[in-house]
């Protein structure tokens, strides 16, 4: 059987590549960079059914969303957690009018953006009400509790719709308006200033930590599904396709750029015929259909989204473990989220035309949040010194006519085409959180154009590392069990269980795989400097997860882009680690540093600690 070949092995390629090896269909999926190098690690890291998408009356988004979002709360625990987040209100009225022009379409033509100008103001709490209950019916039964109105001065507008609010104290609660401790609210609750905010308005969804890793785990399901059947599933990063005039056969070659692995600089280049294409390269869409020479109408018209973290202890205490989604001075309306131990902070929502792989944070886009969050959160006193990361991805949004950013669709689409008789699927638009459905329809498409029948779905299908190490026991025993059985202190077992959920047997057990064993030595299991990560995992994830960069380490492997501070000797320690997986020349590891660290001060505005 001829392959798919897959372009793009960012969250949705890597969804169709998994999903196609499940229905024994043989896979060869490309990137010209790393895996889920583009916007799949620079999103907000939400899985949600996209509240503000039901002002434009994008129910049928939301009502898909929202059911992925109960399924990855089932099969990817590991990944995928509930987020309780906080909408703050100061007024009772507002946004009417601005919510009836969106949602009756109008907001996308010309006549409704005008009239938009006579609705401006911030939403009030009775149009956002109407919106969560829209959001709780359209969730339908749910894992999580539906959403709370709670007043912070005056409870008879306390609209609570929590089933447990008649049995909450309130006789000690104290309504000064100098009092900030929000003693009336949930203990859960953000610590919002009654003094600006007179209602929270909270509710329900899920978020994933790292979508980087989320990406590894379907790629590896679907190479376990292929292993099963003896399919080909190729997973082949830093290459490129080219195409040959009248010819249905392509040419995979690999890039010489950079500091490149050993293993690339001597790969050869191969062929392959493929039965289907697919163009899941997302912002890039179009510059990859042109370099195909298909490019015939734009598909794509991104927007750029820019994020902040930091670590900084009072907003992290303010927060209080919930996040909060509040509307910023120009009406766009912006997260402020618990993650990694700190606090994530976005998005901007501008044009973007340049290439996506060039897209950074501006000084202004961080002056932009930072100015968000001192509205919400005064107290804090974030400024750009308690900054740890930010960056910058390109949403792959439709082109459309609209020149709003916030009113472009955000749901997915598939453009089909051909090239010398094969048939050519772009991927349009798309989201973390519908990636699995999104696969599920492009594989039965598939399926039907090479008359092959659908064998399998995956609405029920575990991702790797789902279920608990010992399920008998609570997940701290459980940790304390592995830490004794592999020789690992307790915070290296939590690094771990963050990174692959309950792979450890798989991984301190088998010592890689049989093809490509890791000399691990378990009587030494030490951390690789300035983390908790064993130098074991680092060994295996080189032999198992595609990982041939330094920058594929730092950035996406082991996601140390999210600590407060990297040494120059913890990038040293893992490119010694590539050398000796025969990933890197050892002549070119101060190399390997130097552009790894140039990389995380472009793209992250992040310096190294020296030696």
């Amino acid at each position: 059987m001829k392959p798919v070949l897959i372009l793009g092995a960012g969250i949705n390629g890597a969804a169709v590549a998994r999903d196609l090896a499940i229905n024994g269909i043989p896979v060869c999926i490309v990137d010209t960079g790393d895996i889920a190098r583009g916007a799949t690690s620079r999103s907000s890291r939400l899985i949600h059914g996209g509240l503000r998408y039901l002002e434009y009356r994008d129910t049928d988004l939301v009502r898909e969303s929202l059911l992925e979002r109960e399924r990855l709360l089932q099969l990817a625990p590991q990944f995928v957690t509930p987020l309780r987040l906080t909408i703050p209100v100061t007024r009772y009225f507002g946004g009417l009018w601005a919510g009836f022009v969106r949602f009756s379409g109008l907001a996308r033509t010309r006549f409704g953006r005008t009239l938009l100008k006579y609705g401006r103001g911030p939403r009030g709490l009775l149009a956002i009400r109407v919106g969560l209950l829209m959001y709780d019916r359209l969730a339908g039964p749910s894992v999580l509790p539906p959403h709370q109105v709670r007043a912070t001065h005056d409870s008879r507008f306390d609209t609570s719709t929590s089933p447990d609010t008649s049995n909450t104290d309130t006789s000690n609660t104290d309504t000064s308006n100098t009092d900030t401790s929000n003693t009336d609210v949930d203990d859960a609750s953000p610590r919002l200033s009654r003094q600006l905010f007179r209602w929270q308005c909270s509710y329900s969804d899920a978020q994933i930590a790292y979508p980087e890793r989320f990406v590894l785990a379907l790629l590896e399901d679907g190479r376990r599904a292929a292993e099963q059947t003896g399919t080909r599933f190729e997973v082949l990063p830093y290459h490129r396709v080219i195409t040959a005039e009248h010819s249905s056969t392509f040419s995979i070659e690999p890039l010489q750029e950079g500091s490149l692995s050993r293993q690339h600089s001597t790969a050869a280049t191969r062929s392959i015929q493929p039965s289907v294409v697919i163009n899941a390269t997302g912002a890039w869409g179009d510059r990859t259909l042109e370099t195909l020479g298909l490019r015939e109408r734009q598909l794509f018209a991104g927007t750029k989204g820019s994020h902040l973290f930091t670590t900084h202890q009072p907003l992290v205490d303010a927060l209080n473990g919930s996040g909060i989604y509040a509307e910023a001075q120009d009406g766009r309306l912006v997260f402020i989220l618990p993650c990694a131990d700190g606090v994530l902070i976005g998005t901007t929502d501008d044009p973007y035309l340049d290439d996506p792989g060039d897209a950074i944070s501006t000084q202004a886009d961080v002056d932009y949040l930072l100015k968000m969050v001192a509205n919400v959160f005064p107290d804090a006193g974030l400024t750009a010194e308690h900054v740890a990361m930010h960056h910058a991805g390109v949403r792959p949004l439709p082109k459309c006519d609209s020149r709003s950013a916030s009113a472009i669709p955000r749901g997915h689409s598939i453009e089909e085409t051909t090239l010398n008789g094969i048939p050519i699927l772009t991927l349009v638009g798309g989201k973390l959180t519908t990636c699995r459905s999104l696969a599920e329809q492009v594989c039965s498409i598939v399926c039907r154009t090479i008359d092959r029948p659908r064998r399998q779905d995956t609405a029920d299908r575990m991702l790797p590392g789902t279920l608990p190490s010992r399920p008998e026991l609570p997940l701290e025993t459980s940790h304390q069990q592995l830490a004794s059985e592999y020789g690992l202190s307790m915070k290296q077992v939590d690094a771990t269980w963050k990174l692959v959920g309950n792979r450890f047997d798989e991984i301190f057990s088998s010592r890689g795989n049989n093809s490509q064993p890791t000399e691990v030595n378990m009587d030494r299991p030490e951390s690789i400097a300035g983390t908790f990560i064993p130098r074991a995992f680092v060994n295996w994830s080189i032999a198992r997860e595609w990982c041939t960069k330094l920058e594929d380490l730092v950035e996406r492997r082991l996601m140390l882009i999210f600590q407060p501070a990297i040494r120059r000797e913890t990038l040293r320690q893992l490119a010694l680690e590539l050398v000796h997986a025969g990933q890197l020349a050892e002549a070119q590891v101060e190399n390997e540093i130097d552009r790894a660290s140039q990389r995380l001060i472009t793209f992250y505005g992040k310096s190294t600690i020296p030696d």
